[in-house]
């Protein structure tokens, strides 16, 4: 009987570490967002021109979320961080999240050079 435990149990194992553990699967999921594209700059935006274009996101839901939780440990002392509010930000991806709205992430491209920059004032 000891024998047929022993037997059985890697069998008995190997089933639940297979039903624990989710298999990931590169797939692109939808995102809820807006976007803008301007000239200038954020706190002075001007009409996108042909020497002057960049592009800034908002993204809103279950990405920026996951970006969020994804991003590590709160900022202190920032603008926008009072009450129940937080910031975490990564070069120039800012993600917040704000009891009444939730989560959101900003984050921007200079379209000329492709470069990334920050798609948020504040």
């Amino acid at each position: 009987m000891k024998s047929l435990f022993f037997l059985a149990l890697p069998l008995v194992l190997g089933v639940g570490m297979a039903q624990s553990t989710q298999q990931w699967l590169f797939s692109y999921q939808p995102v809820q967002g807006h976007y803008v594209i301007y000239g200038g700059g954020l706190g002075d935006p001007l009409p996108p021109s042909s020497k002057d274009k960049r592009i800034a996101f908002r993204i809103d839901g279950k990405a920026a979320k996951q970006l969020f939780d994804a991003m590590g440990p709160d900022l202190r002392n920032t603008c926008g961080v009072e009450g129940e509010n937080r910031l975490r930000q990564r070069a120039h991806v800012s993600c917040s999240y704000h009891p009444r709205d939730g989560h959101h992430c900003d984050f921007g491209f200079d379209l000329l050079s492709g470069h990334s920059i920050g798609g948020s004032t504040c």
